[in-house]
């Protein structure tokens, strides 16, 4: 099974293979729409909206408070999803939050239904891939 799943790097308002044609100049007609998918706006959107796993986490000097409180995630520009994980990170042992060092354990740790209630295109991946997957058995 193959999906292409990357950071949309700005808000949606198309489908997610239209966004990449759209935004970037992508030629993703061979893929069909279910298996092209988006993190909206940036895949940090993921992290942030689960503020409980990022407390066990990160411990100690978490500013949970830092980030943002919105229900949809995706409305959240890419550069304000950055700075407000900076934000509440930038106090813990663990040091700011960095993308190499940090992204792999914390996906690991948030709570999917709380990610996919908050950003409605990992709900829609959940979706597809859950369907993907009965499919092949």
């Amino acid at each position: 099974m193959v999906v292409l799943l990357v950071d949309a790097e700005g808000p949606v308002v198309e489908r997610p293979r239209e966004h990449l044609h759209s935004r970037d100049g992508w030629d993703l007609d061979f893929a069909s729409s279910d298996r092209v998918h988006l993190m909206v706006q940036t895949m940090e959107a993921w992290i942030v909206s689960d503020s409980d796993a990022l407390n066990r986490y990160y411990g100690q000097g978490f500013n949970r408070t830092a980030l943002p409180q919105t229900e949809n995630l995706e409305s959240v520009s890419k550069l304000d999803v950055e700075r407000s994980l900076r934000q509440a990170t930038e106090h813990t042992q663990k040091g700011r939050y960095q993308k190499i060092r940090h992204a792999r354990d914390l996906l690991g740790m948030i709570n999917a239904e709380e990610t996919k209630r908050r950003c409605r295109h990992c709900a829609r991946l959940f979706h597809v891939l859950g369907r993907l997957i009965e499919e092949a058995d």
